[in-house]
């Protein structure tokens, strides 16, 4: 196992396609897909089409759980999950290809007793006690029963490096925790939503993400901006325009971008390099239906057509 992924609320995400969504009005659906999906499963699919060998942790649900498993099961990702009572959510997508906008109706998550989570504390205690030098990655929404800071908890159960795609209370709980995380990844609104503040440029996000690293002690913060690109702080500063694609699925781009920040710190990849690897993750997932998440191919193929430049 290269890396621990987890998962609290997984869901399946029913995608709808309209030429163009009318509000309040009639949308005829152009193409409609079900996939299995949460975020650290993204990210967990991502990495093993990348070539990597990760496990699934976190909560699946007795009812319609399998949709999860037997999904994890095809692409060949090994998991580990503590099952409770329950069913799993759907989430629906709207995709507006005349904007390329996506509009999202997120369930909340089924209830998870207060048992459960301490399961799940102490099956992350067991897996990092055999996997030290491995990652973990918290990433996404939690449901109803789970602490608004598990994912501080967590950094400290765990004796190795934390990557966390998180937003609001479970951030900034986190980053103020005794064992910050050593990188995390909001997109642009999720930072300045967090932290109250406005970014107008790159150089204004790039600041700020230095500010963060000096107050709260994480080494690295990679923020994706979209059709902007996205910018990676650490030691230095470094900003990548994001390509001009055909976009079919955006949901996952920021998780195939966890994903390529964790394949590059695998591979011990500088700092440009592990920005290239993100945006090349996202842009090998965008241009796949619904959630399908980036295949190998498609993340050498745009790694070579990604650009990097110093702030």
């Amino acid at each position: 196992m290269d890396i621990a992924v987890v998962n609290l609320n997984p869901c399946i995400d029913m995608q709808l396609t309209a030429p163009r969504f009318v509000y309040g009005g009639l949308n005829r659906v152009q193409a409609a897909g079900r996939y299995a999906a949460g975020k650290g499963i993204n990210v967990a699919v991502a990495l093993k089409n990348m070539g990597t060998t990760p496990l699934c942790t976190g909560f699946n649900y007795q009812e319609n759980g399998e949709l999860i498993t037997d999904a994890l099961d095809k692409g060949g990702v090994n998991h580990d999950f503590i099952t409770v009572e329950g069913a799993v959510r759907t989430n629906i997508k709207l995709y507006d290809t005349a904007t390329d906008t996506m509009t999202e109706l997120n369930q909340p998550g089924t209830y998870v007793s207060e048992e459960a989570v301490s399961q799940f504390h102490e099956k992350i205690k067991t897996i990092g006690g055999w996997c030290d030098n491995s990652m973990l990655v918290l990433s996404g929404s939690m449901p109803a029963g789970v602490p608004a800071d598990i994912y501080r908890q967590l950094c400290k159960d765990w004796p190795g490096r934390v990557i966390l795609d998180a937003e609001g209370e479970a951030l900034l709980l986190a980053l103020k925790g005794d064992n910050p995380p050593f990188c995390i990844k909001p997109n642009l609104f999720e930072l300045e939503s967090s932290f109250g503040v406005t970014l107008a440029t790159k150089e204004d996000i790039a600041a700020f993400c230095r500010e963060l690293i000096k107050t709260y002690g994480v080494e690295m913060v990679c923020v994706s901006m979209g059709a902007d690109g996205a910018v990676l702080v650490s030691e230095s500063a470094f900003y990548s325009p994001a390509l001009d694609l055909r976009v079919r699925g955006v949901q996952g781009a920021g998780d195939a971008m966890v994903a390529g920040l964790c394949y590059g710190l695998l591979h011990c990849a500088a700092e440009g390099e592990l920005l290239q690897m993100a945006q090349a993750a996202a842009a090998a997932s965008v241009v796949r239906e619904g959630t399908l998440m980036c295949t190998k191919d498609g993340f050498l193929q745009y790694l070579q057509e990604i650009t990097v430049s110093k702030l």
